[in-house]
């Protein structure tokens, strides 16, 4: 008998098939098990190491050992003329068979329900994402400019009301990446991407983008800008009026132009207000008192150099805005008087309102401006046209899910975040962790599916985390809230947030006293005191907290606490009569379903 019978006879090759069969299906399941416990790559890498160790291994044995009827034998230790049990082959070709079963059948579920790097049929064609665009400048310092620069080609498309715009965290999130285009598009819900680089040399400046249709990876425009700084404004403005043109939008070329201008021709104040976004980005991201008000120095350099630069005036009434409203995040409690604050806010909103370029900014800053004055049936007036203006948007229902949460209309509410829902982004201003917090408040039957489609979303941030816990709370869900919260402080860092998210788990738990120590050892901020008094179900300490604001002077910070379902506005006299002028009856506070219980 020459080798290859004697392998044949000896079941070598069908050892070899089953186990090439059954490693590839043990390396498929391996893989599932890392994406689903979110394990380390290494993980996968060592199990396919050991299936390839283990090849050579399987075939030693078939060749050393026999199945024989008095059990396995060496294959040595038998007579030559012995017959072959016909039970092994049987066992091989039964293994065989069953796990090619199993592997088409994996096969098949992961082509059903996996990501297949192919663009959703649902995916409108127009629709873009704008990946972050690489800093290859020498000295590698320009990453401020690269990020800037996207974020305004970025905000530039999302002003053309037929564009399907990618949030800009969600695009964020793959700097760096090395999925290919089709896997990023997918997995974003967009049929185009955007990518390019910068490079940055003295006062030498090339941006290279390219034009990417998921469908079938095909470059649909490329260009390199080559030019000097003063040039950065147009070469800007020049990327999102070709992306606009090659997706066909339905504005006409001067109309478009318009719309992607970036709302100044000084490059100066361009610059410096890039300068202002990624400090204005870092300090919003972690919380970052010192880098919120180098961004306000920033803006305010913007619009020195710039009277008419709109977007860098709605900057500075954004965080101007959150020096007022103690409610906020990055609220700090420093020297500047309320007043004084308040004045830089109206100085900032109103320089937006003078000089919005377009019907849309308009509205918003008037709406901005009624709300500083607890004008709300304006606002909501204001909203409704936003939404008239721009159907598509998630802009104007997101502020209507605001204001009715505060008026305590919660159906008009729930309708208005049901209609935001599919048009929002994972980060816009009214985006999906936001339309959670406020259907959580208006709704909490509904919040569920919102919360789970949150959860779902790649490269969640903190906030979305913060948000999804207090929505799971509300909802009585307390085993998966103790889950996201354990997920939230793993990414937070040592903040307000944090501190709120453990006092709100334990008092759920009933934990009274760690709600109560955990409270103390914090220390009773100013932002966040009426917070946590109230999830404590400390609600008279509460009250006397919020009383002094209770003033025509300052109704307008009393005001950020009309969000929260939780606050009695009859417990504020001033603020009730405000309120009935305008005919809004707020309803009876409703209290935390997930407060500490004394």
């Amino acid at each position: 008998m020459n080798l290859f019978d004697e392998l044949k006879h000896r079941n070598v090759f069908k050892v070899a098939v089953a186990y090439a069969v059954t490693g590839w299906l043990l390396a498929q399941i391996a893989d599932l098990v890392v994406d689903a416990f979110n394990l380390p790559d290494r993980f996968l890498q060592m199990i396919i190491i050991l299936l390839v160790l283990g090849f050579p291994l399987a075939l030693f044995f078939a060749w050393v050992f026999e199945l024989t009827p008095e059990g396995v034998k060496k294959a040595r230790d038998l007579p030559a003329d012995m017959p072959k049990d016909p039970r092994s082959g049987r066992i091989l070709n039964r293994v065989t068979i069953v796990t090619l079963l199993v592997a088409v059948a994996l096969l098949g579920w992961d082509k059903l329900h996996g990501p297949t790097g192919e663009v959703d049929a649902a995916v409108t064609d127009k629709s873009i994402a704008v990946l972050p665009f690489a800093d290859f400048s020498p000295g590698g310092d320009q990453a401020w400019f690269a990020d800037g620069l996207t974020e305004e080609i970025l905000n530039a498309l999302a002003r053309t009301p037929d564009l399907d715009i990618a949030s800009r965290t969600s695009s964020f999130a793959y700097r760096g990446t090395t999925d290919d285009i089709p896997a990023i598009a997918a997995q974003l819900g967009v049929a185009h991407i955007l990518e390019g680089s910068v490079r940055r040399a003295g006062d030498r400046l090339r941006v290279t983008a390219q034009l990417i249709r998921a469908a079938d990876d095909k470059h649909l425009w490329s260009e390199n800008f080559d030019g000097s700084s003063e040039d950065s404004i147009e070469i800007q403005e020049r990327i999102a009026f070709e992306i606009a043109s090659a997706l066909q939008t339905a504005m006409d070329p001067e109309e478009l132009s318009r719309m992607v201008s970036a709302g100044t021709r000084s490059v100066e104040a361009w610059e410096t207000y890039l300068k202002g976004l990624a400090a204005f980005q870092y300090g919003f991201d972690s919380g970052s008192k010192e880098k919120v008000f180098e961004a306000i120095e920033l803006f305010e350099q913007a619009v020195e150099v710039d009277p008419g630069f709109t977007d860098a005036y709605l900057r500075l009434a954004d965080l101007w805005q959150s020096q007022i409203d103690p409610t906020t995040t990055v609220y700090a409690d420093t020297d500047i008087p309320l007043a004084e604050r308040r004045a830089h806010y109206l100085r900032a909103i109103d320089g937006a309102a003078k000089t919005a370029r377009t019907e849309m900014m308009r509205l918003e800053a008037e709406l901005r401006v009624a709300g500083f004055e607890l004008r709300i049936r304006d606002q909501i007036a204001l909203a409704k046209q936003m939404t008239e203006l721009e159907p598509g948007q998630a802009t104007g229902w997101g502020y209507l899910a605001f204001l009715y949460v505060m008026t305590g209309e919660y159906d008009q509410a729930r309708s208005a975040i049901l209609t935001a829902w599919p048009l929002a982004g994972i980060r816009d201003e009214y985006g999906k962790s936001f339309l959670v917090e406020f259907m959580q408040r208006a709704s909490v039957d509904d919040v569920m599916p919102l919360v789970d489609a949150l959860l779902q979303e790649p490269k969640l941030a903190p906030g979305d985390l913060y948000q999804a816990h207090r929505a799971l709370l509300a909802a009585g869900e307390i085993e998966q809230a103790a889950g996201v919260a354990a997920r939230f402080l793993r990414m937070a860092g040592d903040s307000s947030g944090q501190t709120l998210v453990r006092i709100r788990q334990a008092c759920a738990e009933g934990r009274v006293s760690d709600a109560d120590r955990i409270y103390e050892e914090a220390g009773p901020g100013t932002a966040t005191r009426w917070l946590y008094l109230k999830t404590l179900g400390r609600d008279e300490e509460a009250r006397t907290f919020l009383q002094p604001l209770d003033t025509p002077e300052t109704l307008s910070v009393l005001a950020g606490y009309l969000g929260y379902v939780s606050f009695e506005v009859r417990d504020f006299p001033v603020m009730w009569q405000a309120l009935t002028a305008q005919d809004i009856h707020r309803p009876p506070a409703r209290p935390l379903r997930y407060r500490c219980q004394r």
